[in-house]
């Protein structure tokens, strides 16, 4: 009989560095508390070819316990201690790297003023940057009412200390957020729904000028979110004037939007 395993709990073991067989061995060996190489493969379906030397692996890193003999028999460490471990020495290697990072000084002759993200962490960490940063102005346009309300207090911290400009395509879509917001011509709403590049589709989902110097650009294409972060005045200049010539007087709507 072939355990079931659960394809996150594979994963996410493969995040803390075992390899999909190396995890499976491990599972299977948690499951069964003590078992053969043979008894293993049989349960995991890790190749019988590969098992032995799989649990050698695990055995060298203080995962398993191992009782010599014929035939040899592989007995499971507790997972608290196993998880403990792999969280004691990824902290500590996190540490040190991060010293031996912070202590690298070269001298650059010019960075880039366009960068690409494709993790979603890092263009959350990267808006909130941006949005800390801000000191005069920040112009924010959304289609996402999801994904701009993650951004809910940073914004409203912002609210007081600089010109806030918040500008959605459809109104009715962010009635749940509590700030003022300005609604696109539909031309431009229309525009931005249906941008189509070599048979992808880009759905904007946000985007940003902050003090009319820096902007970053979150899509969607296809299944991705992506991000452009541009840092040239003359293009962020640019961009906010598109941004209110959509504006113009008579195509713009404004509500207060209340949490009631």
């Amino acid at each position: 009989m072939v355990l079931q395993i659960d394809p996150q709990l594979i994963r996410n073991l493969e995040k803390l560095g075992l390899t999909e067989n190396e995890a499976k061995a491990y599972i299977g060996l948690v499951s069964l508390r003590e078992a053969t190489a043979r008894e293993i493969h049989e349960l995991t379906n890790v190749p019988r070819a590969k098992v032995y030397e799989i649990l050698k692996v695990l055995a060298k890193k203080g995962y398993l316990e191992v009782r010599q003999g014929s035939p040899t028999y592989f007995r499971a460490v507790d997972p608290k201690k196993v998880i403990g471990e792999i969280k004691y020495e990824f902290i500590s290697c996190a540490i040190e790297t991060l010293g031996q990072l912070n202590e690298l000084s070269y001298e650059l002759p010019k960075t880039s003023p366009v960068w690409y993200i494709q993790s979603d962490w890092g263009i959350k960490n990267r808006i909130r940057e941006i949005m800390a940063g801000v000191k005069e102005e920040l112009i924010i346009f959304s289609t996402s009412p999801e994904f701009l309300q993650e951004f809910e207090p940073d914004i409203k911290k912002l609210e007081k200390i600089c010109n806030l400009i918040l500008i959605v395509d459809e109104l009715d879509k962010f009635r749940s957020l509590p700030f003022e917001f300005k609604e696109t011509n539909k031309e431009f709403a229309d525009f931005m729904d249906n941008i189509i590049i070599d048979g992808i589709q880009y759905k904007e989902e946000l985007f940003m000028i902050a003090d009319g110097k820096e902007s970053i650009g979150v899509h969607s294409a296809g299944n991705k979110r992506e991000a452009v972060i541009i840092k040239l005045p003359i293009v962020s200049y640019m961009q906010k004037m598109i941004y209110e010539r959509v504006l113009e007087p008579g195509s713009i709507k404004k509500t207060k939007q209340l949490m009631s």
